[in-house]
């Protein structure tokens, strides 16, 4: 995805749209452009999803290592940019004339309007607009999506057989990183670089199956940012699925924790029977020792929570799914990170 210079060279920008991974790639970008690694720790501040306009410019009023911008990004931003009006004075003046040494970026998850009465339609963000400090990512219609296709396809040298453009548009719809990231997928098995409806078919990767092994080898490694942010692309690229996959995900790893301490308790040691009873393969007999350093961690009692969590996760996502909140999956993600790593 090409990002617009403008955009990166803006200390302040908005970023907006509802392509997840063509959000993270502009964040990314402009995070690069903005922030010196070096410093970062010091000079960049994150603000909590959902914050209020005080709490930003707060971070922005915090001091920064001499030589380096303070840099504030607010990854959730939808509940300031909703109406115009709403907008309060001391607010429009920081966003009119930036503090000096500072650098902003707000991230909308959605697409934030130009209609009249919304924030895009009146300065100061009407005029960030017109001066390129606004960079929107959203999902493509059908015929752009299989222009889009076409186009990133010669970038990977894939030949693409007539009709399998608009049959990956139907599978994925129009999100821009989602299908960059299938024709990834396809220039690692395509062979001679043919992509033909056969190997379509064939492959029929499911990238709410690659976002969920993401997620589970995350928490396993006790990363609980690179969780949560697996986390949200997959319920953002598959809102309605992907819960229910990720929970399958946990349960079957919480499921072997419990096969094994019930087969400890019977005294079975042998490598193979236990390996059995995990459902592992033998080249996977190695997994074992892992799965025993968590349940000597987190004991049967901490065993236990995990698995009454598990039940009262299920039941929140089953029964939250008018709201589809994300706290029942942040909750548990949290637990299975600090039960994997002993934080």
């Amino acid at each position: 995805m090409d990002v617009s210079e403008r955009f990166l060279d803006a200390g302040y920008a908005l970023l907006h749209g509802d392509d997840s991974e063509g959000r993270i790639q502009a964040l990314s970008a402009w995070k690069a452009r903005h922030v010196d690694p070096e410093w970062e720790d010091f000079s960049l501040t994150t603000c909590p999803d959902g914050c209020h306009w005080a709490a930003v410019q707060s971070a922005l009023m915090e001091l920064a290592p001499f030589g380096a911008n303070r840099v504030v990004i607010v990854p959730q931003a939808d509940n300031l940019l909703d109406r115009a009006k709403e907008l309060p004075p001391a607010v429009k003046n920081f966003l009119t004339n930036p503090i000096e040494g500072t650098c902003l970026l707000l991230v909308a998850r959605g697409v934030v309007s130009a209609a009249p009465g919304k924030i895009l339609s009146a300065k100061p963000f009407s005029d960030w607009n017109k001066e390129g400090r606004v960079f929107k990512v959203g999902v493509l219609d059908s015929r752009a999506a299989v222009m889009f296709l076409e186009s990133k396809a010669k970038e990977f040298h894939l030949v693409l057989e007539m009709g399998v453009a608009q049959s990956l548009v139907e599978r994925l719809g129009g999100g821009q990183g989602v299908l960059t990231r299938a024709l990834e997928v396809l220039e690692l098995i395509a062979e001679n670089h043919k992509v033909t409806h056969e190997l379509l078919e064939q492959s029929t990767f499911r990238l709410g199956e690659q976002n969920a092994f993401a997620w589970s080898q995350a928490w396993q490694k006790g990363q609980i940012s690179e969780a949560i942010k697996n986390l949200r692309i997959a319920i953002e690229d598959e809102p309605d699925g992907a819960p229910l996959m990720l929970l399958g995900q946990a349960r079957r790893e919480v499921e072997r924790l419990c096969r094994l301490h019930d087969a400890s308790q019977q005294g079975v040691k042998s490598a193979s029977e236990l390996a059995s009873i995990l459902g592992l393969t033998p080249k996977q007999i190695f997994l074992i020792d892992g799965y025993k350093r968590v349940i000597d961690r987190i004991s049967a009692e901490g065993l236990k929570r995990l698995v009454a969590l598990l039940v009262d996760t299920d039941s929140d996502i089953k029964g939250g799914v008018l709201s589809r909140s994300p706290t029942p999956m942040i909750n548990l993600t949290i637990s299975l990170c600090r039960a994997w790593s002993g934080r």
